[in-house]
């Protein structure tokens, strides 16, 4: 815990997807609690939005852009290593990057399946693996994924997506039983639907047609991420289910 008394002031967290959404909203979320944070996302100028919205929360923030594709392990490599470098180590890990592409299986393209794996699956074993060792150089850690309701059960016309959230969970509970030793906390959370721009609807109009359907926001969501790295070393949440009433 820092002198001011705030339990993550000083350390440093790693958000991928921060350029838009859950994670830009983890990113600014985790800069409000003093963190400084590294900002992993495919877009250089996303990133710095984020990286401008953080700036003006009225304290000292520190933030960096790693503009890196999480399917990409040379470009996740050295985004971590460069995070280490410059902000002095990795304490959490927040894997909020993926995307989603609607389709029948009947006629889904393989370039789409292996996009979405790639990505919601394969970007967070990356992310993960390259981290584990500077966490274990610091006594521990945390590492938290952005599930999904569709890692529970499938719906129509989203099979990739649900395949790649249950594989996720999969992945998640197999890595907390590794990293346990190390003092790595590994947690899923696992929101209902969001008012984002995933998948093609944008939040915009989502918000004004939302078709009966209640929606998180993405603030929702960085808040219960906040919870898990805020709780106790001696407490240890494993799966979080954040939904809309």
């Amino acid at each position: 815990m820092s002198a001011d008394g705030a339990p993550l002031a000083g350390k440093v967290a790693l958000v991928t997807g921060a350029g838009s959404g859950v994670g830009r909203a983890t990113a600014l979320a985790l800069a409000g609690e003093g963190m400084a944070v590294g900002l992993i996302g495919r877009r250089a100028d996303a990133l710095a939005e984020t990286a401008d919205l953080a700036a003006g929360l009225g304290r000292d923030v520190r933030t960096l852009a790693l503009p890196a594709d999480v399917a990409d392990e040379a470009a996740v490599e050295a985004a971590v290593r460069r995070a280490v470098a410059e902000l002095g180590g990795v304490d959490a890990l927040v894997c909020a990057a993926g995307v989603g592409r609607y389709g029948p299986v009947e006629g889904y393209a393989l370039a789409d399946w292996r996009a979405t794996m790639d990505t919601n699956l394969t970007g967070v074993f990356l992310c993960c693996r390259a981290v584990l060792p500077p966490m274990r150089g610091r006594g521990g850690g945390a590492i938290v994924a952005v599930g999904s309701g569709a890692g529970r059960r499938g719906y129509a016309n989203l099979a990739a997506y649900a395949a790649s959230k249950f594989g996720l969970l999969g992945f998640m509970e197999s890595l907390a039983e590794e990293a346990r030793a190390d003092g790595v906390k590994v947690s899923t959370v696992l929101p209902g639907s969001i008012l984002t721009d995933f998948a093609g609807g944008s939040a915009a109009a989502k918000r004004a047609d939302p078709g009966g359907r209640a929606y998180l926001e993405p603030e929702d969501v960085a808040e219960a991420i906040l919870f898990l790295l805020l709780q106790p070393a001696r407490a240890w949440t494993q799966e979080l289910n954040v939904w809309p009433r």
